[in-house]
């Protein structure tokens, strides 16, 4: 049973450096072969400065950088065995590249139970160089034990 007293609060912030092989092994394992992910020189002349990180980097920050999540869904009541995928949001403030170091803070945005299942939604915030570079939402749906 989820405790919703947790709605609203901000877990302990955490640093996280973003490493260019942690681009790459992301990119290979989303089956992304664009170049940009893997050679500098052909993404300066894109107008990157570095390659920069595929879109969905903010999962690898957080469960890289923020393993304590799996530990805080377990106070907050939620049985990480049943536990699914509902959907991802980011947004960039500028991209993130290979070097950055990244402040990340994690906010329990919002708790919905709905009978069979309960509804989470995280909001992971994070700061490069005192100015937020990105914001990221992960909603995940906490289905009922049976009887």
């Amino acid at each position: 049973m989820l405790d919703f007293s947790y709605e609203g609060k901000v877990f302990d912030s955490f640093t996280y450096k973003v490493e260019r092989c942690k681009i790459k092994e992301l990119a290979q394992a989303i089956g992304d072969d664009n170049p940009l992910f893997y050679d500098k020189d052909y993404a300066v002349s894109q107008g990157y400065k570095d390659t920069p990180a595929p879109l969905t980097f903010p999962t690898v920050i957080n469960f890289w950088g923020y393993p304590e999540i799996w530990k805080r869904m377990s106070e907050i009541g939620i049985d990480v065995k049943r536990l699914l995928h509902a959907k991802e949001e980011y947004q960039y403030i500028e991209p993130i590249y290979p070097g950055d170091v990244l402040t990340g803070t994690v906010k329990v945005d919002s708790m919905r139970s709905g009978g069979l299942m309960d509804m989470v939604t995280f909001k992971s915030t994070f700061i490069r160089e005192g100015k937020e570079a990105l914001t990221a939402k992960m909603t995940i749906v906490v289905v009922a034990q049976g009887e």
